[in-house]
């Protein structure tokens, strides 16, 4: 039988959540990083670790910058127009996690999966497009679509008269995201693993840029090949089920 067990770490300086089988203890594991979204913490996604690290994986919960402990008082609508220097800043706390892990020898045989949940999931495929060493992912109500959805939410903030910049500034931190959008260079995934959740009624992150890289790197895999997977929840909105939990949790165990 599996013990559990949940460790307040910092890897590379960055606060998580630590959740792996308490007897294989510090030897190498195949290792998962997953990430929160925007406005949660680390700890809102033990129920996805739990399912993970009973499968024998590790598993890191980073806490993102201006959140949780990382909070430092902004608001929520000045966390708001930092979404995406948050998450950028999740792509260099990504690095130096994996450094950290890899220094103290935790990763089996470099076998190192990033995931996260919305805001997470749109980190992920950034990481995917900036990290060859990542082996696979899995991205719950994500947006491998940077631009894209930087611009349906510039719509929407100057719909709701709270856009804080001008078009120029906004267009100049667009571009700054192109590097990392994964569905404009859709070969930097390469023949990686990647796993996709949502819900088809998701008014927050909407599921079609998503699914239509999943249909463009489809076509490039063998027929039945589950390395590349989408998991398309009819009804569902910007919240994972618990079958979409436990659907990432048996593929990862599968290719991580």
């Amino acid at each position: 039988m599996r013990m559990l067990t949940i460790e307040d770490e910092s890897f590379g300086g960055v606060p998580a959540l630590h959740i792996y089988d308490m007897n294989e203890g510090r030897t190498p594991l195949p290792t998962m990083l997953y990430w929160h979204g925007f406005s949660s913490a680390k700890e809102h996604n033990l129920d996805f670790a739990y399912q993970l690290a009973k499968k024998g994986i590790r598993v890191v919960l980073p806490e993102a910058r201006h959140h949780g402990e990382r909070r430092e008082g902004l608001t929520e609508k000045q966390r708001l127009f930092k979404f995406w220097s948050i998450v950028i800043e999740g792509l260099q706390d990504t690095q130096s996690i994996r450094d950290s892990l890899e220094e103290q020898q935790l990763i089996k045989d470099s076998r190192l999966f990033t995931a996260g949940t919305s805001m997470g999931g749109i980190l992920t495929c950034g990481a995917l497009a900036a990290f060859p060493w990542i082996k696979g992912g899995a991205v719950m109500m994500g947006n491998p679509a940077w631009e894209s959805y930087a611009r349906q939410q510039i719509k929407i903030l100057k719909e709701q008269g709270t856009f804080p910049i001008s078009d120029e500034k906004a267009e100049q931190e667009i571009q700054q995201l192109l590097h990392y959008d994964l569905s404009q260079q859709p070969a930097l995934l390469g023949d990686r693993p990647l796993f996709f959740w949502h819900g088809r009624e998701d008014n927050v992150v909407p599921y079609e840029d998503s699914y239509a890289f999943y249909e463009k790197i489809k076509q490039t895999r063998l027929i039945g090949d589950d390395t590349i997977m989408y998991h398309l929840e009819e009804k569902a909105m910007h919240k994972v089920s618990r079958e979409g939990m436990l659907a990432m949790a048996d593929w990862t165990v599968k290719h991580i």
